[in-house]
């Protein structure tokens, strides 16, 4: 069984009508968008939100909906902190900027040069990955997610394991988007700057910008006061999830920021200025013009384009996708983390900048997208559509397609089968390739497991010498259900395990 997946990030709707001429929209922000978006929130069952717009260099409007979490009453207003996750792919980009500026580091350097121990799965990759590389997703290194996801691998240990990954393409030819990668670059960036990435994105970005509702420092979050808290779909019920504190520290320059929609309004100003704010010079204009411009072409099909109305080309900068929407120049990314979501877009050409944040991942990141595309739409002047219905379908399509896995996966257990071992001959410990140990133990009659030192899990019998696995945590153990199977050996013994998380073959092998 896998879980139900969800819709492509910042999902764009097909559109049967060419681009037209742009035209100024002559009401900033009418109350039908306000009506518009509160609609689709009670449609999606969305418990609270936050949008902000910015236009010709100033904000238009910063507008709170619903509660920060179910069952309490305290409202979202564009104050309130919400996790801004893959946004900070931003942030670290423009770090690494601000000291390309100073003379302290160079996009094209060896990263090696900043992190003397660092090695890859190749010596070429060792000898030759740069910092671009790195902030454009091109060294070709396999995300690899589960190796900070539920372990409790420390930044410096996570450095120890890249060599131990695996290739998913060769170097410089393909986006291989990586958390990992983004890390490497903040650490980098660190590693010059010598302070902490925390102290580096405070000290350069945050506190020129006046960003006094934004945090590096993932864990000191919930001592800000009016923060967000988290939704998932559990169990086809709504609740309230946990903060994915240790991995989110662990890849803090992939993923840690925590802001607001007033905060991300000044971020979206400065991004789409000169590198200046308020008179004073936080990136030159030709590090700004370097982070938005195409690094990697995203490979695109005709569907792909149709989808989301692309009308010329997708790529990726350093810190933002690079796309153009209905013909207009497009700079977006979206961001997906403890039970939340972000997304802004920037349109340069028309000096325009939207941010979505949601405080659930019920359908994620698309929901954000199709609240951004129909306000785009009227800044465009262009004939909309109620996107948030449209998107409804394709979730309802997801839903069916899900539950009818479930019932094939069920289908296939195989009836009135027993474990070839005692339950006790499955417990040991585990390698895998990266050298994370998998923890397999007998409590109270039960099987469980621990990955890397980190979230457990129970193993309840499934079929022979297969386990399936759910993760302690709820929201795991509804994203992220897996199976595990152990391999007995002639002399009946389990020396070898496999399965899969989140998205990736854990084999590991009884030491």
């Amino acid at each position: 069984m896998k879980t139900m997946c969800l819709l492509p990030a910042a999902l764009f709707f097909s559109l049967s009508q060419p681009a037209v001429a742009q035209a100024v929209a002559t009401e900033p922000f009418p109350e039908t968008l306000d009506a518009y978006i509160r609609g689709a929130l009670r449609d999606w069952e969305i418990p609270g939100a936050a949008i902000a717009v910015v236009k010709d260099g100033r904000v238009v409007v910063v507008r709170g909906y619903g509660v920060r979490e179910l069952g309490k009453s305290d409202l979202v207003d564009g104050n309130t902190i919400f996790d801004a996750a893959s946004l900070t792919k931003s942030f670290t980009a423009a770090a690494v900027g601000n000291l390309v500026d100073e003379g302290h580091m160079e996009w094209d350097a060896p990263v090696r040069r900043y992190l003397s121990t660092l090695e890859f799965p190749d010596p070429y990759l060792s000898a030759n990955v740069t910092i671009r590389d790195l902030l454009c997703h091109r060294t070709g290194v396999r995300a690899t997610n589960s190796a900070w996801y539920f372990t409790g691998v420390t930044r410096s240990q996570l450095l120890e394991l890249v060599k131990n990954m695996e290739l998913a393409a060769p170097f410089r030819t393909r986006l291989v988007y990586s958390n990992i990668g983004y890390t490497l670059a903040g650490l980098a960036a660190a590693a010059a700057a010598g302070k902490s990435w925390e102290e580096l994105i405070t000290q350069r970005l945050l506190v020129p910008l006046g960003m006094t509702r934004t945090t590096a420092d993932f864990a000191s979050a919930p001592t800000m006061g009016n923060v967000a808290s988290g939704h998932a779909l559990i169990s086809g019920v709504q609740r309230v999830t946990p903060r994915e504190t240790t991995p989110r520290i662990t890849t803090a320059p992939a993923g840690a920021i925590q802001s607001s929609a007033n905060d991300l309004a000044t971020w979206a100003l400065f991004q789409l200025g000169d590198g200046t704010f308020r008179g004073r010079r936080i990136l030159s204009a030709k590090t700004m013009s370097e982070m938005h411009s195409p690094q990697i072409v995203v490979p695109s099909s005709e569907e792909f384009r149709i989808a989301r109305q692309i009308r010329y080309f997708a790529a990726y900068g350093m810190g933002w996708q690079v796309f153009d929407y209905r013909g207009t120049p497009l700079l977006w990314h979206s961001g997906s983390g403890d039970g939340q979501s972000a997304y802004i877009a920037l349109l340069p050409d028309l000096h325009l900048g939207i941010v979505v944040l949601t405080n659930t991942r019920k359908v994620g990141v698309p929901f954000n997208g199709a609240v951004a595309n129909r306000i785009i739409d009227h800044y465009l002047s262009v004939a909309t559509r109620d996107y948030a219905t449209e998107l409804r379908d394709s979730w309802d399509e997801e839903l069916q397609q899900h539950e009818a896995e479930n019932r094939a996966t069920e289908a296939s257990r195989l009836s009135s089968t027993t474990p070839s071992l005692p339950l006790s001959a499955y417990a040991g410990v585990y390698r895998d390739r990266l050298g994370l140990d998998v923890v397999v133990t007998l409590n109270n009659g039960s099987l469980q497991l621990q990955y890397g030192g980190g979230e457990v899990a129970h193993l309840a019998h499934w079929h022979h010498d297969t386990f399936r696995l759910q993760w302690e945590t709820a929201l795991h153990a509804a994203e992220w259900p897996a199976f595990i199977r152990f391999d007995i050996s002639p002399f009946a013994q389990a020396d070898s395990l496999h399965t899969q998380l989140f998205g990736d073959l854990v084999e590991a092998t009884r030491n």
